[in-house]
Order: structure tokens, then C-alpha cells, then sequence
């Protein structure tokens, strides 16, 4: 198993470079295919769907040509990148409304592996990069890489896999078998209270067994349940062991809900400097 067909946003961004490169490196490790889109904001009636019909009549030349000269200049920039490294790859200019980009993302993401995507927190990300992110992640049944703006190779790695139990986190545990695969330690990370200490170590074992026939070296750690939050014990851990990536089961709860009140997928992805890899 290895990702064939990879997805990527290049919005010239200098927080997204990291990722459009991480993308680079997977698809020359997987000999796969990488599909590239570059998108050119403009303003566009939220009634009209994508792909559009030619410009809208009220689209003013001077913002037409502006996305027009955008788009161009990001597709050669991304096609000088990739060139570099001699992939086989393609490359999609969207001028698209803002907000519809994450449709045209999910969309795309269906026929794909994997999709590598800045993290959408931090300096100069927005809210359309967390719509972007969210849906591609609900909406395609892809997994998502998400690539923070300092990136750590993956190679080499040493991985922690945030366990719960949930089907969300086994998909994220097959998603990202390809990478562990690649790691030199993978932890099996489970945060419970001493009542539930015994069964989660037998459930536990299930996916250490799992992913020892693919030849993956695991351990366990199943940490206590302190007053901190799961997502912080987590994190913790995942500072003390300098791991480079993380796989996780994304949004067991509603996107809505977790922005509100917070949730592990979301305060994980906002604290952590390692790529995470997420399945819904």
C-alpha cells in the first residue's frame, strides 16, 4: 500500500510551502501522481456552484485580470517545484469565490489517497484554510495530512498514534500505514482513568498486533487521566518522545461543536508543531 494519488492547495503562501513539499516528497517515495490546485480568489454569488460557466457578467476586467495573473504565476511556481524533483504530477488553477474552495477541494479529494494540507492555524492561515481542512476531511472519506509551517521529514520518524478505540482512529491507523511503516518508533498512546486502565490494554493489544504483521515496531503507553485535558496529556507525550507525526481519528465530535467548546482533534491541531495525519 502506498499513496498513488496525492492532493495539494499551493496558495503561495509561505506557511504552505512546507506542505506542497511534503507532497513532492510522498509522491517521489510512492512513484504516485500529484495533483496541484491553485486558486485565485474572486467575488462570486454563493448560488453558483463549481465548477463555473465562464466569468460572472458583473465581474469587474481589473479583478478578472488580477486572478487571472495569479493563478498563472502560482501554476509556475508550483510546476518549477515539481519539476525539481521529477514527479508526475498535474496542476488545476481555480478562480474561484473563497468560500467555495473547500467544496472544489472535497470534491477533488475523492479520487485521491492522500491530501496534504497547510495547517490551517497560525500566522497568515484564515478561516478558509480551516473550511478547506474540514471538509475535505468529512466530505471525501480521504485522509488528510495536515503540515505545519516547520516541518520534520517523516522518515525515520518517530510516530504516536492517539487511540481511542474509535473507528475514526482505525482509519486513521490504516490510512497512515505507509508512514509508520517508514518510522523507527511508533507509540500506541491511550489517556484513561485507572477503572478503565485493564481494558483498555486489552483493546490495546488488538491494534498493536495489527500493526506489528505490517512489520511496524510498536509500544504502548497508556497514560493516566489527571486533571489536564486529553488532548494536553497527548501533547505532553508527544513533546517528551520529539515525535515527528501524529495519527489521529479526526473530529469524533461535530466540527461546530469542537470550535465552540473545544475538542482534541482542534486543540491538537492548534498546539502541536508535528504533521498529523487524520481519517474521519
Amino acid at each position: 500500500m502506498s499513496y498513488k494519488s496525492i492532493l495539494t492547495v499551493w496558495d503561495g503562501k509561505k506557511s504552505s510551502l512546507s506542505a506542497l513539499r511534503k507532497a513532492i516528497s510522498l509522491t517521489v517515495q510512492a512513484e504516485g501522481h500529484l495533483h496541484i490546485i491553485c486558486p485565485a480568489y474572486i467575488t462570486i454569488l454563493q448560488t453558483q456552484a463549481y465548477p463555473y460557466m465562464g466569468f460572472p457578467e458583473n465581474l469587474n476586467d481589473q479583478e478578472r485580470s488580477k486572478a487571472e495573473q495569479a493563478v498563472k504565476e502560482l501554476a509556475a511556481e508550483a510546476e518549477k517545484l515539481a519539476n525539481e524533483d521529477l514527479i508526475f504530477y498535474s496542476i488545476e488553477t481555480a478562480i474561484i469565490n473563497r468560500d467555495q474552495l473547500a467544496d472544489l477541494m472535497s470534491h477533488t479529494a475523492k479520487f485521491c489517497d492522500l491530501a496534504v494540507l497547510p495547517r490551517p492555524f497560525g500566522y497568515g492561515r484564515t478561516e478558509t484554510d480551516e473550511k478547506i481542512t474540514e471538509s475535505t476531511l468529512l466530505a471525501s472519506e480521504c485522509p488528510v495530512l495536515s503540515v505545519p509551517a516547520e516541518d520534520k521529514s517523516h522518515k525515520n520518524a518517530h510516530a504516536v498514534i492517539a487511540w481511542d478505540g474509535s473507528e475514526q482512529s482505525l482509519r486513521a491507523v490504516r490510512a497512515a500505514m505507509p508512514l509508520l511503516r517508514e518510522a523507527s518508533n511508533v507509540d500506541i498512546v491511550i489517556v484513561t482513568n485507572s477503572k478503565r486502565a485493564i481494558q483498555q490494554a486489552e483493546v490495546s493489544s488488538d491494534i498493536a498486533v495489527f500493526l506489528a504483521r505490517h512489520r511496524v515496531k510498536v509500544e504502548v503507553a497508556i497514560l493516566a487521566k489527571t486533571s489536564a485535558t486529553v488532548s494536553d496529556i497527548i501533547l505532553s507525550h508527544v513533546l517528551d518522545v520529539d515525535a515527528s507525526l501524529i495519527v489521529m481519528g479526526g473530529y469524533g465530535h461535530s466540527p461546530l461543536r469542537e470550535f465552540f467548546f473545544g475538542g482534541p482533534t482542534r486543540n491538537i491541531m492548534q498546539n502541536c508543531n508535528a504533521p498529523i495525519l487524520l481519517a474521519h
